[in-house]
C-alpha cells in the first residue's frame, strides 16, 4: 500500500463513476448493479453509471436507485443486440430515464479489428460480422446517426464515442457540436484497440468532449495491460481540464469497482497528479457531464 492510500479514500468521497459493468451480464462480473451501488454508497461516492455491451441498463438503474437510495443511472451501447445504429433504441433508454448513449462498442468494425487487446471480449465479439460503422460509402454519417444524435440533443443525453474509430468519433462529435449537444465523452482513447493519439484527443476536447480514462486498462484483462504512468502522461499531455477518469470496471478478476476507483485515485496520486487535480477529475468534471 502507498502513502496515497488514506488521501486516495478520501477522494473518493464525492466521486462518480460514469463506467461501471455489472451482473447479470454475458461476461462474468465481480458485483450487482445493486451491490455496486451499495459499495459506492459505503464509500462516501455520489453517484455510478452502469452500463452493458448488450442491453440498456436504464431500467436496471431505476429499480437499484429505489432498493438502495442512491444514485444510478444507466443507457444504451448501440451494438447489434439492440438494433445498431438504432434511433428506436435510443428513444426507449431515454424515456426509462436513461443519461448516456455509447456508440458502437463490441460491434465497432473499428474495435473488431483489435480485438486481440481484450480476450475476454473478443470472445464474445460479432467476429463473423463486418461491424458497424458510422459513415455511408461516401464517407458521409448515416442518417440514422443523425437521427440519433438528434435525440440526445432533445433529452439532454451524454453521447460516448465507445470503441468507434477516432476519425469517426470526430466526425459524430463535429456534427454533435453543431446541433448544441454538450455532454460528450472520449470512451477510453488510450485504449490500444482505440488508438487515439494525444493530437486525436486534443482535438476532440476542442470539440467540447472529455477524454475518458480508465482504470480496467492497468489490469490483466487487457493484453498487454497499460502502466499507470502511461495514463498519467497522457493526462499531462491532453491536459487535465479535457479528462475525466472511470473505471470501466466490474470484471470477475479485477476489484470491485469502487475499491478499483480507489486504487486508481492512488496510482494517479503515485504518478504525481494533485489532489485539486483528481478532485477535478474524478468529481467536478463527471458532475458536470451527469447533472
Amino acid at each position: 500500500m502507498s502513502d496515497h492510500a488514506e488521501l486516495s479514500r478520501a477522494l473518493l468521497q464525492g466521486a462518480i463513476d460514469l463506467h461501471i459493468h455489472t451482473a447479470p451480464d454475458i461476461f462474468p462480473r465481480s458485483v450487482s448493479a445493486i451491490e455496486a451501488a451499495q459499495d459506492a454508497k459505503a464509500a462516501g461516492m455520489e453517484a455510478i453509471v452502469i452500463k452493458s455491451h448488450s442491453t440498456d441498463t436504464a431500467a436496471r438503474a431505476e429499480t437499484t436507485r429505489e432498493l438502495t437510495d442512491f444514485p444510478v443511472y444507466g443507457g444504451i451501447a448501440l451494438n447489434y443486440p439492440v438494433g445498431g445504429l438504432n434511433p428506436y433504441a435510443v428513444l426507449e433508454s431515454a424515456k426509462q430515464g436513461g443519461r448516456i448513449v455509447w456508440l458502437p462498442t463490441l460491434s465497432a468494425r473499428h474495435f473488431l479489428a483489435g480485438a486481440d487487446n481484450v480476450p475476454v471480449l473478443e470472445a464474445e465479439s460479432p467476429l463473423t460480422s463486418e461491424g458497424i460503422v458510422v459513415t455511408d460509402d461516401a464517407g458521409e454519417l448515416k442518417p440514422e446517426v443523425e437521427d440519433i444524435l438528434q435525440l440526445i440533443k432533445q433529452h439532454d443525453m451524454i453521447l460516448c464515442s465507445g470503441h468507434v474509430s477516432p476519425a469517426e468519433a470526430i466526425q459524430v462529435f463535429r456534427r454533435a457540436k453543431e446541433i448544441g449537444i454538450e455532454r460528450l465523452i472520449v470512451t477510453h482513447p488510450h485504449a490500444m484497440f482505440v488508438g487515439a493519439t494525444a493530437e486525436d484527443m486534443t482535438e476532440l476536447a476542442s470539440l467540447g468532449a472529455m477524454n475518458e480514462m480508465q482504470y480496467a486498462f492497468v489490469t490483466k484483462v487487457i493484453v498487454p495491460p497499460q502502466t499507470m504512468g502511461h495514463i498519467a502522461s497522457l493526462i499531462r499531455e491532453v491536459g487535465v481540464e479535457a479528462c475525466h477518469l472511470a473505471t470501466d470496471g466490474g470484471q470477475k478478476v479485477n476489484p470491485r469497482p469502487a475499491e478499483a476507483f480507489r486504487l486508481f485515485i492512488e496510482g494517479m496520486l503515485d504518478e504525481g497528479l494533485t489532489a485539486d487535480e483528481i478532485r477535478y477529475m474524478t468529481s467536478e468534471a463527471p458532475r458536470r457531464l451527469l447533472f
